[in-house]
């Protein structure tokens, strides 16, 4: 069951969050007759709009992946757009924002803005559309010749499946970005003084983790 807030209803293109991405067009076309395009220059919703998602029947959070009712997740919709364009992993993985406006992010922890901050610091949420739900997709596609696409994020509550890259995670252990590219490692123990981080509720298993993102409800 999903809600949104934002200048519009944002518009989850294809109904998933794990396989919607959409092309950002710097200089659109002229206008044609018929249903009114994209007014966002081929973006569905303004950049950091918000989406939450309580399952239920129409939930967005992928077919297999399908939230129950009641298991919330919130969603923000930001321009991926990677200068080093790393290869896409096959989970929801890290991403981090790469200038001030948090609404631009990379899978690349040495894209993160300001270029002193740890991954930690820079870590805007989980990168929702990867090449487990959508084989097809590749950082070719999904940077659009450096012009980037319109992608969810997820900034808090529970994902399923997510991509552990070091296959570390332990159910009830913290995960968090780190270096690297969509880059996950294990924290000894929760630290008062973590300043986002990532609970998994699931061990790994084939790199996959269910988690519970906490804290990053701050970054929106």
């Amino acid at each position: 069951m999903p809600t949104g807030t934002g200048s519009n209803t944002p518009k989850i293109t294809t109904g998933n969050v794990r396989t919607t991405y959409d092309l950002y067009t710097p200089s659109p076309g002229a206008s044609t007759p018929g249903p009114t395009p994209a007014p966002f220059n081929g973006l569905a919703c303004p950049l950091g709009s918000l989406w939450t998602d309580i399952g239920g029947p129409d939930s967005v959070s992928g077919t297999l992946t399908q939230l129950p009712l009641g298991v919330g997740v919130v969603y923000k919709y930001v321009l991926y757009k990677s200068a080093t364009n790393p290869a896409l992993v096959a989970g929801p993985a890290p991403v981090y924002y790469t200038d001030a406006t948090s609404t631009i992010v990379s899978g690349a922890a040495a894209d993160a803005f300001p270029a002193s901050a740890t991954p930690a610091g820079a870590l805007a949420g989980f990168l929702m559309p990867n090449t487990t739900d959508l084989t097809t997709l590749t950082a070719a596609i999904l940077n659009n010749s450096s012009n980037g696409s319109g992608v969810w994020i997820a900034v808090a509550g529970f994902v399923k499946a997510s991509y552990d890259s070091g296959n570390v995670g332990v159910a009830g252990t913290q995960i968090i970005g780190a270096t690297g590219n969509f880059t996950t490692a294990l924290v000894s123990a929760f630290a008062a003084t973590a300043i986002y981080g990532v609970m998994c509720l699931t061990t790994a298993s084939s790199h996959a983790t269910d988690i519970r993102i906490f804290g990053l409800s701050e970054s929106v």
